[in-house]
């Protein structure tokens, strides 16, 4: 009997995952179509002067039940299990991540704590009246930790990566933060309550080769059950026909090529998915699915005369003192992925399409960046013997205050077509991790397998992305 055809377009994890994960049932003829010439998208890894290097920090962890098992089974060897060790620079202070009472106390000083802890009683008293639900992002944190712990890294931190906090919708937290709030936090604080693996990992897996051996690891898994990873392949559009998706057209090295599917699985941008299907037919569809908001991304690489910078895998900075939101050494995952003698520290942040941030040079980037380094007393200005400017744009998904009602719009619309499926971060409009993307793929695979038809496997998958947490 023939196996049904599946194409899958892009060769990020989230499509990855779903080509490896359709491919293992046996019932499927899956094809994986990638533009670049490099599989793994932002979780691939790439050599350069003597570095191999990831598009910053990532780890293989998961609460999700079976993904790290599925993840450890495929990998076996090729991973390594390390402690997790990442801080807060506060005040000018390192501060532990996540927040313990003593040197939260030591970096701000008594008063300043005082402040936080009165902070917090008031939005209490507040809350044993205040019933309607939080409206904003800035609402639901100064709800569950007060305005004083806000203004000190909620705000400044969410205005560097997201921008103008108080119009994100109160989801965007949610992603982050447990719903117990404020009152867990001093539990926490105070000792009498653990972190537990749901909220902060004490441990995470990374491949021995770089973040990029996951992502290649799942193409090795496709092709070993009969399905084909092509790079290389510039989608052009979609045939349909009865309002179904018959094909897809692309050009290979220049010549157009057709690949027939029964179904197909996008994790491409929703607007130019959007296009493929409807073009311009449907104008709600398109001001909704334009509408969408996205958060570009910008890795600034700086190459340090030094065996190692940090005591931690990565640091944040909430702060708007440095320009960056996060640092990452890259050897602190494996001190093979470089020479002995020289490190690279990751500084990444995010702008704005238009923003000055977004528009400025590489040698203004890396000046700022550095400045950041040597202000934080990170390295010296005669350490620094070379960079690398990265920007990646449409990164990060941006919950604005309407986003539940454009993506519901946009959602109910492609689910009229009745072969098709999105999945990853980009191609579900979900803030999340690459064991979110590889828990899709899985979820995918297993509903489909069983008879299930692909608009009602989107909306239960809609469902379970909703639950997904972000775990630090």
């Amino acid at each position: 009997m023939e196996k049904e055809k599946i194409v899958v377009l892009g060769a990020g994890v989230g499509g990855l995952a779903a080509g490896y994960f359709l491919a293992r049932t046996g019932k499927y003829a899956v094809t994986v179509l990638e533009k670049e010439a490099v599989i793994g998208g932002l979780c691939a890894s790439f050599e350069h002067d003597g570095f191999v290097l990831d598009y910053g920090a990532h780890k293989l962890y998961s609460v999700i039940p079976g993904v790290l098992d599925e993840a450890l089974d495929l990998m076996g060897d090729r991973l390594v299990r390390l402690p997790k060790k990442n801080r807060l620079y506060l005040e000018g202070k390192l501060v532990d991540y996540p927040l313990k009472l003593g040197n939260l106390a030591s970096a701000l000083g008594p008063w300043r704590f005082l402040q936080i802890g009165f902070g917090y009683g008031i939005e209490l008293l507040k809350g044993l009246f205040n019933r309607h639900a939080p409206r904003s992002y800035e609402e639901y944190i100064i709800r569950r930790f007060g305005r004083p712990t806000y203004e000190l890294v909620f705000e400044p931190l969410a205005d560097k990566v997201w921008g103008q906090p108080a119009s994100l919708h109160p989801e965007m937290a949610r992603t982050r933060l447990p719903a117990s709030g404020g009152m867990e936090l001093v539990l926490k604080l105070l000792g009498l309550k653990k972190e537990t693996a749901d909220t902060n990992a004490e441990f995470f897996y990374y491949p021995k080769a770089g973040f990029g051996d996951w992502p290649q690891a799942l193409a090795e898994g496709i092709q070993a059950h009969g399905g084909r990873v092509l790079t290389g392949v510039d989608v052009r559009g979609l045939q349909m026909d009865g309002g179904r998706v018959r094909a897809v057209h692309s050009a290979v090295n220049g010549k157009a090529q057709d690949f027939d599917c029964d179904y197909l699985v996008s994790s491409l941008p929703l607007p130019l998915l959007g296009r493929m299907v409807f073009g311009d037919s449907d104008a709600e569809f398109n001001r909704a699915v334009t509408g969408l908001q996205f958060r570009h991304l910008v890795l600034v690489y700086v190459w340090v005369k030094r065996s190692l910078v940090m005591q931690d895998q990565w640091v944040f900075f909430p702060q708007r003192n440095v320009v960056f939101s996060r640092l990452f050494e890259q050897k602190q995952m494996n001190p093979q992925l470089g020479p002995a003698d020289r490190t690279v520290i990751t500084a990444d942040f995010t702008a704005a399409e238009g923003s000055a941030l977004w528009q400025a040079s590489d040698a203004d980037l890396v000046q700022q960046v550095v400045d950041g380094l040597v202000k934080t007393g990170f390295v010296k200005a005669d350490e620094v013997e070379g960079s690398l400017v990265i920007r990646k744009p449409n990164f990060y998904p941006r919950y604005d205050l309407e986003y539940a009602e454009k993506m519901k719009l946009v959602s109910d619309k492609l689910r009229q077509v009745p072969n098709l499926l999105t999945t990853g971060r980009i191609g579900m409009y979900n803030y999340n991790n690459s064991d979110h993307c590889a828990d899709m793929g899985r979820f995918i695979a297993e509903h489909l397998a069983a008879g299930e038809a692909a608009p009602d496997i989107w909306q239960a998958l809609e469902r379970r992305v909703a639950e997904y947490k972000i775990v630090d």
